[in-house]
């Protein structure tokens, strides 16, 4: 490591071996200033230090995180006020990605099963078509579907702001973690689910193309789904009956209006911008496909 040494009076550099500042005299040995430089080697090593330093804490972030996930799964009522502030949001970035994987994999893989079964007829499908299921695909399901979560975060906070009390108001945040923790334990139905789905979805397809119909597997999801889907509708009803916060009306019209609230924001969301899109793009990217069946049959 490099040390420099500098005049406290003048500021000038001076030399390892100056006993007296060469522009001004100060005594060197009185007073003097040094200073590292910082070379290569330094910047890299402080460099790993950060780097280590960001993997740890995330690492005990994830740790911690487990940590409240088990909590709220044994109860998930019994919320704790001094839980991280972004807990609940990691929650819902969770069950976002698990619902664009639900989309992307099992489509990839009847794409590709389509491209096979095409393939026989003489029909080069990647020629007329790209694979729509990509990464591409997986970041836009990923943020219509945290869009909707953060819809049912937003008019739940705001139904709670208005219509609760002045002394009994909760944040943003506090909020989201709160339904968060009602609803931690459905992610256990939505993995067990996504993971039945990857692993079956190909032999569904073969049986689908052999003409069985045996679907015991994708009953199961469907049902595990259903529960999900039910688990998320009660936890976020329930955030209304949270014993710290009280209402200037009665908990159950203050859970008639949200879900009225929510079931109109969701109604309109779908009818007029996610199914007009969907349509749009589904017309773009089958109808060469099958322009190119009809002239071949």
């Amino acid at each position: 490591m490099l040390e420099m040494k500098f005049c406290t009076n003048c500021g000038a550099q001076l030399e390892a071996e100056d006993k007296f500042c060469t522009s001004c005299g100060t005594a060197v040995a009185a007073n003097t200033a040094s200073a590292t430089t910082e070379t290569p080697e330094n910047k890299i090593n402080v460099d790993k230090e950060a780097v280590n330093e960001r993997v740890q804490q995330t690492k005990q972030y994830a740790q911690n995180y487990w940590n409240w996930v088990k909590t709220s799964i044994q109860k998930p009522f019994e919320t704790q006020n001094d839980a991280h502030p972004f807990y609940g949001m990691t929650t819902f970035i969770l069950f976002s990605i698990i619902g664009a994987l639900f989309v992307v994999i099992p489509g990839g893989q009847i794409f590709g099963k389509f491209s096979e079964t095409t393939s026989h007829y003489g029909v080069n499908t990647e020629s007329i078509m790209d694979n729509p299921f990509t990464i591409g695909m997986f970041f836009k399901l990923l943020v219509v579907i945290a869009i909707i979560y953060a819809l049912y975060i937003v008019i739940g906070y705001l139904v709670e702001k208005l219509l609760s009390t002045e002394d009994s108001e909760t944040s943003i945040i506090e909020y989201t973690n709160k339904f968060a923790h009602f609803i931690n334990y459905t992610l256990i139905f939505s993995v067990v689910a996504l993971v039945i789905t990857i692993f079956s979805t190909q032999t569904i397809i073969n049986n689908l193309s052999e003409g069985r119909t045996d679907l015991g597997s994708l009953n199961l999801v469907v049902g595990l789904l259903a529960l999900a889907s039910l688990g998320f509708s009660t936890g976020f009803l329930a955030t209304f009956f949270d014993k710290n916060v009280k209402y200037k009306i009665d908990r159950i019209y203050v859970v008639v209006i949200a879900q009225l609230v929510v079931s109109l924001v969701i109604y309109i969301l779908v009818r007029y911008m996610i199914v007009p899109n969907a349509e749009s793009y589904a017309t773009g990217l089958f109808g060469s496909v099958f322009s190119t069946f009809d002239n071949l049959f």
